[in-house]
């Protein structure tokens, strides 16, 4: 009988090991796929929270520079030099395309094609300031180029009812744009605007091939501003550039001042 009580006892013993043991297994599974899950987790918040940052690059936009997920490509479409009789067409091309730009115009022309500059400004377009001569001596080394911009200014808000204060200063502003005239500009509460790409539209009559060559293969960053002319052989390469920047993945944008970014080649914040 003792040995039979023996031989229960262990037998109670070896179940009782038995069952510890698994149960000690099922707690580490238990706690191995807890710690799995939580480190999972934490990788999809660090996705989530990496997907929606917002930009900090060098030009800050009201659009965010990734947005879905995906880097924002934009590009502005800046015309020199107008209203002329390109103006039309250049309009023309744009709406086709739902497209708005920013355009940078002298103030003498304005009266001359004032119906072309009512309709730019309806449709949604900029009317930037370009200078009364577009005279390097007079703008820059007689130090007139706020006065004049200031004439351009006046007459843009007569014609379209619009106070304007975006300039861009003829044959760009270096070197001319000197610190004292930058620190007048900013004082009249004048903005600049230099550009990113240059067409070189200006001296290829006849030749839209090597406009469009010029901003397509110059147009590489996520943000560019593209200075073309009012000229026939621009005209001819308009359509032609929008649809390649378009393969780039480009958006088009227009200047708008209340989310204003100083894009000047002295990287002068003031302007």
């Amino acid at each position: 009988m003792r040995g039979l009580q023996r031989s229960n006892r262990k037998k109670t013993k070896r179940r009782l090991l038995a069952v510890g043991v698994i149960a000690a297994i099922a707690i580490s599974a238990a706690l191995w796929s807890s710690l799995q899950s939580a480190k999972a987790a934490s990788g999809r918040v660090n996705t989530v929270f990496l997907a929606g940052e917002q930009p900090q690059g060098e030009l800050k936009m009201s659009a965010p520079e990734r947005y879905g997920g995906h880097v924002r490509k934009v590009v502005y479409l800046t015309f020199d030099d107008g209203p002329s009789p390109y103006q039309e067409k250049i309009l023309d091309i744009l709406e086709q395309n739902s497209i708005k730009a920013t355009f940078f115009m002298i103030g003498t022309n304005i009266p001359v094609y004032e119906k072309s500059v009512k309709r730019l400004v309806k449709a949604g377009h900029y009317p930037g300031l370009h200078s009364m001569t577009h005279n390097y001596k007079k703008l820059y080394t007689e130090g007139q180029i706020v006065a004049e911009m200031q004439q351009v200014q006046g007459i843009v808000q007569q014609v379209t009812g619009m106070q304007v204060h975006l300039t861009r200063c003829p044959y760009g502003s270096m070197p001319g744009l000197t610190e004292a005239l930058r620190k007048q500009m900013a004082d009249a509460g004048l903005r600049e605007w230099d550009w990113t790409v240059d067409s070189l539209d200006w001296k290829l009559p006849g030749n839209p091939g090597a406009v469009i060559q010029n901003v397509v293969a110059a147009s590489t960053r996520n943000r560019e501003v593209i200075l073309l002319h009012e000229k026939p052989q621009s005209v001819q390469a308009l359509q032609p550039i929008i649809d390649e920047l378009r393969k780039k993945g480009y958006e088009f944008e227009v200047y708008d001042e209340a989310a204003h970014v100083p894009i000047n080649f002295w990287h002068d914040e003031r302007l």
